[in-house]
Parts: structure tokens; sequence; C-alpha cells
């Protein structure tokens, strides 16, 4: 070791003997021969890493750039689902009413409740009507500070007094256990076909009237029942939705039962 020590700082003292001898000239073109030759893999090995380095802080840059863009395209896609959201395909008559976003599930498997982001903080509370921009959700049965549960109309506990769009036909709106949803206590031989749009009752305790719910999709005319059902096909699917719009007015009249068991 001390032998090879020696050998090279040797080496070292005689390159130096050598770049130091001559005139200014001769120095000096002495040095960049050796530039060239002997030093030259050391030189491009330290332009390599000058340029490797300038690539990472360029590419560490260009990261950052790129998350911030992400953040910014996700903000922006967020507010156009807002916008879209109250883009309402009907009247809602009143302009009071938050936003709120899904953020869980509570319940069994086939009959969950809403979990949405907005409470009491945000003026909503219990028994207050939900909608999206194509039809009913729901009702909001509890609210905390910062977060409502929303009951389905899907749901097996979700009652709400519902009428034909072309007649005011009367029914009520119920759900079986697979989320099946109906129209029933019609009359026997009420003018009922299918295709008829169903909406909210003007009898409703919760939802204004008119609010669109589903069309008629089928009809049970059973001889042997008191009252006859039809099948309704929902214009909004609870499961699928992000957002949702609780309504933060109250109704005034109380003529329904709509109760949860």
């Amino acid at each position: 070791m001390i032998v090879k020590k020696s050998g090279t700082l040797a080496v070292l003292i005689i390159l130096a003997l050598f770049l130091l001898s001559g005139n200014h000239e001769k120095r000096v073109a002495k040095a960049q021969f050796i530039g060239k030759t002997l030093y030259l893999p050391f030189v491009n090995s330290l332009n390599k890493i000058e340029e490797l380095t300038d690539l990472r802080d360029m590419n560490r840059t260009l990261q950052q750039e790129l998350a911030q863009k992400t953040i910014e395209l996700n903000q922006l896609e967020n507010y156009l689902e807002t916008v879209e959201n109250i883009d309402f395909t009907f009247t809602v008559g009143t302009e009071n009413y938050v936003i709120a976003d899904i953020i869980g599930y509570t319940g069994l498997y086939r009959e969950k409740n809403l979990v949405v982001d907005k409470g009491i903080s945000a003026g909503v509370l219990a028994e207050l009507p939900v909608i999206s921009n194509q039809g009913i959700v729901g009702k909001t049965i509890n609210s905390l500070q910062n977060y409502s549960i929303i009951l389905p109309f899907n749901h097996s506990n979700f009652k709400l007094s519902v009428m034909l769009k072309r007649n005011n036909l009367q029914g009520l709106l119920e759900s079986d256990n697979f989320q099946n949803s109906y129209m029933s206590q019609i009359k026997p031989g009420a003018d009922i076909a299918l295709g008829d749009s169903v909406v909210t009752s003007n009898i409703s305790t919760i939802f204004p009237k008119n609010y669109p719910v589903g069309i008629v999709s089928g009809i049970d005319r059973s001889p042997d029942k008191i009252y006859i059902q039809a099948k309704i096909k929902p214009f909004v699917e609870p499961s699928k939705l992000n957002q949702v719009i609780i309504l933060l007015d109250k109704k005034d009249i109380s003529y329904e039962h709509e109760f949860t068991n």
C-alpha cells in the first residue's frame, strides 16, 4: 500500500514538473494536451455528472409542476361537477340549498343510508328534501355539526306521497328490500299508463310538488287486491351519485304521514 501511494505521488510530481517547465505558451499548450488526452475521461465524467445533476433538478421541477397541474385539474373537475349538479332539469322553486359530497354509507348491504359532508354548521337539519339535478334522492334523517345522514327513496323505510304529472293521480312511493320502487295505494280502474311521469305530490310534508321521481314501467292490476300498484323506474340511482343537493326550506303544511320505522 505504501509503495502504491509513493508511486502515485512520484507520478504527480513528475507531471507537475512537466507542466511547470518552459515558458507560458508551452505550459498552456501542455496543459491543453493533457486535458484532451490523459484527463479527458475524468473531464467527461465530471461533465456527465453535471448533466445528470441538471437533469435531476429539471425532473424534480417538472414533477412539482405536474403535481400542481394535477391538483388544479382535480379542482376544475370538481367545480364542473358542482356546476352540473346545480343545472337542474326541472324548476326548483328555491335558491336556499347546499351541495354536499357523499363521503360514506351506513346501514345494511341493500339498504344503505348516505353520509354527506354537510351538517348543522351548513344549515342542514333533519327532515329536509334531498335531490339531484335529475330528480329526488331522499331526505335527511339525522344531522350533526359537520355531516348528515340521508335516507334514500329506494330504502324500504322511505315513504313519500307522489302523483302522476299527467292527471295528478295520487299514490304512495314505496320500495322493497331489493330497492325496487313502486307507486302504491292506487284505486282499481284509475287512469294510469306505462310511461306516465311520477312526481312529488302537493300533499307531501317534505318535498315541494312536481319534483321528478321516475316513470311508470309496469302495472299490477290483480283483481283480488283493494289497490293496484305501479312499478317505477326512477330518474336517479342514489348509489351512483357523488354529490347531492339538500334543500334548506321546510314546508309549513303537514298533510302526509312520512315516517321511518
